[in-house]
């Protein structure tokens, strides 16, 4: 006979899937009339970009584009660019269907090579690897002690953090952006689009968002003398999430992305050049979690029949904490065999981070991809690319494990210090999802054997000389009595043994 136990739960995360491919990237591209022929290529960049993501029928698909974007110099020796698109798709299978879940998607340019055939043909090879986590709910449940007379149970309080909510939303933002006190558009590029998360408050089954987006650009004021321009461009956005289950003390792990965008320059005869529309495909994601203390059932005995027990091990998180750090770094990139006479622009393509845990410290190893675009004494313009390594150290961290790790470095400034040296400055910020990670092998099914009574004492008590640090629960279960009756009868005050004693064990 099984002894109905009481249930409780909470609910865990779950991965539907988990996976990264390789897209490949290889297409030959023909300039279109209105480019100028390259005379050297600069920079060849692959910018993936994610358009719609699905599931159905335990597929995930995901649509997009791989943008190639070419920066070089024409045989006037002037900066010019052009991209192009070529789409991709990509399909996977889950290991289950949820009901509720998110998509999280990343995208990383592992390799991209270029090729002139000729000033008009190029052949590119490239490749980017694509990031897919579906992520859903899982419940556990846990079990408490039943209503039995002859249950005897040990009970443990411990403190959990169950996934209350999960949500995510797609959403377009469209800007019109003036050109007022700059050279008006004649070209674009370069350019980048950052998403920052500047306030994310929950209230019953909404979140309350408010983010900021910088835009920068690089581009051509005068294709005829090549002059190169900057502008940047912030603007913030408010909104409402619909996230069933969140509350006002749930602690929220959110994250913003930009999926895809695209800048258009509005050349007519009312703006020329001085308008650019932006239209941006942005995904907000977030997980709620929130604290529940549970009583789990460590241990059971019968004090009139055998019983059959069974244990399910669970890992969960005891305490769950979303920290933001940031940190200023400083490098000095040496040219080699270059020499720079003015700096067109600075920027890094790529952010590596590796988290170490060590001691209450937490540890960021950190690699930037930091790119030059300079012109020499000659007035060429170059590239270069130089890694930047570099660490920190975050103390009195009172967790024991890093569940993500994410950083963008906010801005880069820099100053030349000589024909062959350029000092980069650096601000970065961090967003690291910490926990404490707890492990319990709790009871989950105890069954009486009813064949199998216990034969009890005939006399009304047996003593037991006890040794000091014994516990009451372990010589109770020795002699099938309640642990109760035992404190009771031998007016102990705790239920480990204090000191060497006799103690009267109870039969009945």
């Amino acid at each position: 006979m099984d002894y109905d136990l009481l249930k409780d739960s909470i609910s865990l995360k779950e991965y539907a899937l988990d996976t990264v491919s390789e897209q490949p990237v290889d297409v030959d591209i023909t300039l279109p009339d209105y480019c100028p022929d390259i005379e050297k290529i600069l920079k060849c960049t692959l910018v993936p970009k994610i358009y719609t993501k699905n599931i159905s029928g335990g597929q995930l698909s995901v649509d997009g584009a791989s943008a190639v974007r070419i920066i070089y110099v024409d045989n006037n020796s002037k900066l010019r660019s052009f991209e192009y698109s070529t789409p991709f798709s990509a399909s996977y299978s889950l290991k289950s269907t949820p009901e509720q879940y998110i998509i999280l998607s990343d995208t990383k340019s592992e390799y991209i090579n270029c090729r002139a055939l000729s000033p008009r043909k190029l052949v590119i090879h490239g490749a980017f690897s694509l990031y897919l986590k579906v992520i859903s709910k899982k419940s556990v449940d846990f079990y408490s002690a039943p209503e039995a007379t002859d249950l005897q149970t040990r009970t443990e309080k411990v403190t959990l953090s169950s996934l209350c909510c999960l949500c995510e939303e797609q959403f377009t933002v469209s800007e019109d952006i003036t050109v007022n006190d700059k050279p008006p558009v004649e070209s674009i590029v370069s350019s980048e689009l950052k998403s920052k998360i500047t306030e994310c408050k929950s209230i019953h089954n909404k979140i309350m968002l408010s983010t900021e987006f910088k835009l920068h650009i690089m581009y051509l004021s005068d294709l005829q003398s090549g002059e190169i321009e900057h502008l940047s461009y912030v603007f913030p956005i408010s909104r409402i999430i619909d996230c069933e289950g969140v509350e006002d003390d749930t602690v929220l792990d959110a994250s913003l992305s930009v999926m895809s965008y695209d800048i258009h320059v509005r050349n007519d005869a009312v703006n020329d050049g001085s308008l650019l529309n932006l239209d941006a495909k942005i995904n907000f994601s977030a997980l709620g979690y929130m604290t529940k203390d549970i009583d789990i059932i460590t241990d059971a005995y019968s004090t009139d029949y055998a019983v059959d027990i069974m244990r399910s091990p669970v890992s969960a998180i005891s305490d769950f904490s979303v920290k933001d750090f940031s940190c200023v770094e400083k490098s000095v990139v040496t040219l080699d065999n270059e020499t720079v006479s003015q700096v067109l622009d600075v920027y890094s393509d790529s952010l590596n981070i590796s988290p170490v845990m060590n001691d209450e410290n937490l540890k960021l190893l950190c690699k930037a991809n930091i790119c030059i675009l300079a012109k020499n004494a000659d007035d060429a313009p170059f590239y270069i690319e130089r890694n930047i390594d570099f660490e920190n150290v975050f103390e009195n961290i009172n967790y024991d494990r890093v569940e993500d790790v994410s950083g963008c470095i906010e801005s880069i400034s820099y100053r030349i210090l000589d024909d062959n040296n350029i000092e980069v400055r650096l601000e970065i910020s961090f967003k690291c999802v910490l926990s404490n990670s707890i492990k319990v092998s709790p009871l989950t099914k105890i069954s009486r054997v009813d064949d199998s009574k216990i034969e009890k004492d005939d006399s009304a008590l047996i003593l037991y000389y006890a040794d000091k640090g014994e516990d009451v629960w372990d010589i109770s279960k020795a002699f099938s009595a309640k642990p109760d009756d035992l404190i009771a009868e031998n007016l102990l005050d705790s239920d480990k043994i204090e000191s060497k004693m006799m103690l009267l064990i109870p039969t009945s």
